[in-house]
């Protein structure tokens, strides 16, 4: 009967063992989730002050632009030129264009680099996401060999018993 009890334990201890084992693969692998989501608003965040820095960036060009305007409008002025049509009127549209084409530039720039982040952001989810997936399976895993284990501590102690005088390995 001792010999009974103590297959019995074994099995219960080799289930115990894959089932405390897969709880642990699942607690890190929320953890670990918990940190890819941490690092994916991180970077999210980087996105938006991107896009603020871009905005930001053209505000401070957009007054380098209309400072370099009046600025020519005054030399223009002081040189008796009347700036409303002709070369003068010109001159300070292809000014205004290229002032425009790098804003455009510039606001591309940080659309890009806040892009990257965001394309930062889905891959630490779906990294999360995937380990998760992953551990579910190994826990999954675990769990299995520790019930085969018992199962197979119990088929052992029953041919031990019976009088077979010998364990299953």
């Amino acid at each position: 009967m001792s010999m009974g009890i103590y297959y019995g334990g074994m099995a219960a201890l080799s289930i115990a063992q894959g089932h405390f084992t897969a709880d642990i693969i699942r607690q890190q692998a929320d953890l670990n989730k918990d940190i890819a989501e941490m690092n994916a608003e991180f970077a999210e965040l980087d996105a938006y002050n991107a896009e603020i820095e871009g905005y930001s960036q053209v505000a401070q060009y957009q007054k380098i632009v209309d400072q370099t305007v009046s600025k020519q409008r005054a030399e223009l002025a002081a040189a008796d030129v009347d700036t409303s049509f002709g070369t003068a009127s010109s001159f300070e549209a292809e000014t205004k264009f290229i002032a425009e084409m790098n804003r455009m530039e510039i606001q591309k720039q940080a659309y890009e680099k806040a892009m990257g982040y965001r394309s930062q952001a889905r891959d630490y989810r779906l990294a999360g996401f995937l380990g998760r997936a992953k551990a579910e399976m190994e826990a999954s895993t675990a769990e299995f060999e520790g019930n085969v284990g018992g199962i197979r501590s119990i088929a052992s102690g029953y041919n031990y018993v019976s009088g077979g005088g010998q364990s299953i390995e």
